[in-house]
């Protein structure tokens, strides 16, 4: 396995802004992104919810073939890239996308020496004001401050911004301490939880849940987890949001 060299991105909707609506899926795809199963359930929820915002984890793609996301521009930032296949998150989007960058964890995960990856981007939802997304897959396999570590470092990259931000991804919050450090986290950037009436499908480990969307400067209209019938050891999660 080798470190990523770069993005892989297609930006084509650089004139659209998300306006007073959007809605956003966040899914954990466990590199099934090349399986006709997941692509044919992932189509069927995009076309039933029309989500101006995707973001997913575990993408795997083939370094010899153009992804196929329907009609969004899209950024993969890989944390691991082989001779073949490039994995890491993805974000894609009907909007423009003013900025991006990606935060290599800088710790490696012990059991596959990998790093693991969060991709931010900042999206036009008015001409004045833009939205900050991360779209992140916490480290794993690490001692509990490791994982509080890579928090810092990420709140350090984004604490700057002002004005309307959304975090979601996998965090691996595993045991109560990496649920504590989240807790802390999301604290200090004022972030509130995208809460589910019906969590009977969201994913956890040993009781703890994983799988979250965060937000501030925002309204939940919306939420759901979605059953995606054992595609993925994840399922979907959705949340639409409307600006204050």
């Amino acid at each position: 396995m080798f470190v990523p060299k770069s993005f892989v991105k297609s930006l084509k909707h650089q004139e659209e802004s998300l306006g007073g609506e959007f809605s956003l899926l966040c899914w954990n795809v466990a590199k099934l992104t090349l399986e006709s199963s997941y692509k044919e359930f992932i189509e069927s929820l995009i076309q039933s919810h029309n989500f101006d915002l995707l973001l997913l984890q575990e993408v795997k793609k083939s370094l010899s073939l153009e992804l196929d996301i329907h009609d969004y521009s899209y950024i993969l930032s890989p944390n691991i890239e082989t001779k073949k296949h490039v994995f890491g998150v993805m974000s894609a989007f009907k909007s423009s996308c003013e900025d991006e960058f990606t935060l290599l964890s800088k710790k490696r995960e012990l059991r596959y020496a990998t790093h693991k990856v969060s991709l931010i981007t900042h999206h036009k939802i008015t001409d004045d004001e833009v939205l900050l997304v991360v779209n992140l897959h916490a480290i794993n396999f690490v001692h509990n401050s490791h994982f509080k570590n890579e928090l810092d470092y990420l709140y350090d990259s984004i604490s700057h911004h002002k004005g309307a931000m959304i975090v979601a991804g996998d965090f691996n919050t595993w045991n109560i301490k990496r649920v504590r450090f989240m807790e802390e986290f999301t604290q200090n950037l004022s972030l509130k939880k995208v809460e589910f009436s019906d969590e009977k499908h969201l994913k956890k480990i040993f009781t703890n849940s994983i799988d979250y969307i965060f937000y501030r400067d925002l309204n939940v209209t919306y939420s759901e987890v979605i059953n995606s019938k054992k595609i993925s050891d994840h399922n979907p999660i959705i949340a639409k949001f409307s600006t204050l």
